[in-house]
């Protein structure tokens, strides 16, 4: 081989390391979208029901009294358990394919003490919120809908709450099945960016995205000076 050969090879596998360096690391993001039913934390336990690539929606959803709220029962539901409010199945339901992505959440959340008669403490409604996106394409959002609150007063009756949508009642204490009911503030926090979800671990992965919509509520239940949180409702979609 000649000497201008072997200098024509050197130069070109040199031309060629430099294209393979040019090349990006990573390939972008590919579509994600997740809907939480709910996200339950006490400081030190997290429990969940969370869909990807999942239907969630029924009639009827239920944690039960777990070891992480053995006071308390997470009711997602129509008015089958709120008697005499609007019918709205519960919807939770995220999907994600090579191009899209969507994810709705909406619905009846009630929190139940244990009551002899099952009357809530509170009673949430979300409303209905759906986040879309395909790559390339501009960010849908349907978030337009705002929370109404009941809680239970002294009567034993939900009643809603006006204004500002925080108000105390008497419930069980979140970890016993038989103490007294103690004094219980409910304070309902609405979230409409994916930097506010992205405090859940479930939703931690959409805080950096640009491409990416979300929201959800969140529930901050004070019982003396403990709060407890439950993120519900919500969901989030990235392309």
């Amino acid at each position: 081989m000649s000497k201008t050969s072997t200098r024509l090879l050197a130069v070109c596998a040199t031309a060629a390391a430099v294209l393979a360096t040019s090349v990006p690391a990573t390939a972008a993001t590919p579509p994600e979208a997740t809907a939480a039913a709910y996200v339950f934390v006490n400081g030190t336990t997290s429990e969940a029901l969370v869909a990807e690539n999942l239907n969630l929606t029924a009639p009827h959803l239920s944690s039960g009294y777990t070891e992480a709220h053995r006071g308390w029962d997470v009711r997602l539901s129509d008015e089958a358990y709120n008697a005499g409010l609007p019918r709205q199945d519960f919807r939770a339901e995220a999907a994600h394919r090579e191009t899209n992505a969507s994810a709705i959440a909406g619905g009846f959340v009630s929190l139940v003490d244990r009551e002899v008669r099952d009357v809530p403490f509170a009673v949430v409604k979300l409303g209905n919120r759906y986040y879309s996106c395909s790559v390339g394409q501009p960010f849908y959002t349907r978030d337009t809908e705002k929370p109404r609150l009941w809680m239970r007063q002294a009567d034993g009756e939900l009643h809603e709450i006006k204004g500002v949508l925080e108000s105390w009642t008497s419930a069980m204490h979140v970890n016993s099945t038989n103490s007294p009911r103690i004094p219980t503030t409910v304070r309902v926090n609405r979230f409409t960016t994916t930097a506010e979800l992205a405090a859940y671990p479930q939703f931690a992965k959409y805080a950096d995205r640009t491409e990416a919509g979300g929201g959800g509520y969140e529930l901050a239940i004070t019982q003396h000076d403990t709060t407890y949180r439950i993120l519900v409702g919500a969901a989030a979609a990235s392309c």
